[in-house]
């Protein structure tokens, strides 16, 4: 009776347990690095924007990325790291989950200090107070933006094939 739970056995609960911490951080960086690539297809002719249309963009958008991103970075985050840890295999998978967290936290680095700031900034524009420079913030944060979304985008590179050659072993 102490093996069995739920009808799993005590291997069948490890394998579940393995497997849901290879997939969880896998889905969840997919999705933080879709994201990033989708503001990149959404700001494709973002230039063709006056300064109040970008402005009200740029506010309406941050104001759902300023309550969602911080969670899903650090939950992100504190997943690779735990299945890292906990059950990429040693070798070639677990350096490759190593790269994937060192991107991780040179995109949050560049988050705090860069991006962060110039949202912040363009928070506090009304069509009153948009600086003459408004083009060069645009064009600063979307260069940022390109940087963050290539680290999103190797950090998901990198974890897919330590997911898979775990999970294959698993």
């Amino acid at each position: 009776m102490l093996t069995q739970c739920y009808g799993l056995s005590v291997h069948d609960r490890e394998l579940t347990m393995t497997l849901l911490l290879l997939g969880a951080p896998l889905a969840l960086l997919g999705i933080v690095a879709g994201i990033y690539v989708a503001g990149l297809i959404h700001d494709h002719r973002i230039s063709d924007l006056s300064a109040s249309q970008y402005m009200a963009m740029h506010q309406m958008r941050d104001k759902t990325f300023a309550r969602v991103m911080p969670v899903m970075a650090l939950a992100t985050l504190v997943l690779v790291t735990a299945s890292a840890a906990l059950v990429i295999d040693p070798g070639l998978p677990r350096i490759a989950a190593a790269c994937t967290i060192a991107l991780l936290v040179v995109d949050t680095m560049l988050t705090v200090a860069r991006q962060l700031p110039l949202n912040r900034q363009i928070q506090s524009w009304t069509e009153a107070t948009i600086p003459a420079n408004w083009t060069n913030i645009r064009d600063r944060w979307a260069a940022q933006h390109r940087t963050r979304a290539l680290l999103g985008v190797t950090a998901f590179a990198c974890l897919l094939p330590a997911v898979m050659l775990t999970a294959h072993l698993a």
